[in-house]
């Protein structure tokens, strides 16, 4: 692993003239700090492109930090996209890797790829299920003879429940919390609800006060905001659900006894398989650095 950051970018000037002042864990620092004349955007959201030239602009800045100056005979790279992508979603992708300097592009859907990393044997005959919980996408997968059996995809991640987090201040208590504020409390939160299963505690969470206009800093109830995740994790076990109820008898038989894996940033939260265990009574194991798994199996392929 030589580059991991996240995909922000921080951009001055107008729309059209704009310059990259930062990205990644810098461009995160400024997020929400950002003048009248800076402004911070997301290349990809819910996993796909967003903005074409920013996406061009922070793949240049990942492969400047990574290997330094592009060889005379160009970058070769294997990219993850999520399973549902649409062919406009693909085709803007491989124009904005090839734009940045990127001489041969491959596309891999992300969970194929998360399955390699996390050591599934995809090309044989037994039926392995994959749920990848990732920032902007969950999706899971039936695998079997190197090729999809079955797959289901909602556009909710680790971001969306952030933005969960951020729009119940909002509505409920008139509390205005920034993006950094809301991915903490979510952290905190979750670790809360695994060790403490009465809920009882509290989290404070600085912010600004909607009446007042000033900051100031709220005690929120863990109970009032477990609600929240438990939403984003029962619609995890509902696709899972969905996706088994329309898989074939044999492969379902192989799935209820190898289990599901998890993989993804979000995969650590050791509720998401307690829910999918206790909701389809298939035994859920989370992946060996289940973060990077994807990374990983695109790394294989890479090399084969």
């Amino acid at each position: 692993m030589v580059f991991d950051e996240p995909s922000l970018c921080c951009f001055s000037g107008d729309i059209g003239r704009k310059k990259l002042v930062a990205a990644g864990l810098e461009a995160r620092k400024m997020r929400g700090h950002d003048s009248a004349d800076l402004t911070i955007i997301r290349p990809l959201s819910y996993g796909v492109l967003n903005d074409i030239d920013a996406t061009r602009i922070f793949l240049e800045y990942a492969i400047r930090s990574s290997i330094g100056k592009p060889p005379r005979g160009g970058v070769t790279a294997t990219i993850g996209v999520p399973t549902d992508a649409t062919g406009a979603e693909r085709n803007a992708l491989m124009t904005a890797a090839r734009d940045a300097g990127i001489s041969s592009v491959t596309l891999i859907d992300e969970t194929v790829a998360a399955a390699q990393g996390a050591g599934i044997e995809i090309d044989g005959p037994t039926g392995a299920m994959v749920v990848e919980c990732g920032a902007g996408v969950t999706e899971a997968v039936v695998l079997s003879l190197g090729g999809l059996c079955g797959r289901v995809a909602i556009r909710k991640g680790g971001d969306s429940m952030d933005q969960s987090i951020m729009d119940h201040l909002h509505f409920r208590h008139k509390f205005l919390i920034g993006q950094n504020m809301a991915e903490q409390t979510k952290l905190e939160l979750v670790e809360q609800m695994v060790t403490d299963f009465a809920g009882a505690g509290s989290i404070d969470v600085k912010g600004q006060n909607m009446a007042t206009g000033l900051p100031e800093t709220r005690s929120i109830p863990v109970q009032e905001l477990a609600v929240l995740v438990d939403k984003h994790i029962d619609a995890i076990a509902d696709m899972s659900a969905n996706l088994l109820g329309n898989t074939a008898p044999e492969l379902c038989d192989d799935i209820y006894s190898n289990g599901i894996i998890l993989t993804g940033g979000s995969a650590a939260i050791n509720l998401i398989g307690q829910t999918l265990t206790d909701r389809i009574g298939v035994p859920v194991t989370v992946a060996d650095q289940s973060k990077s798994c994807v990374a990983y199996g695109l790394h294989s392929a890479l090399l084969h």
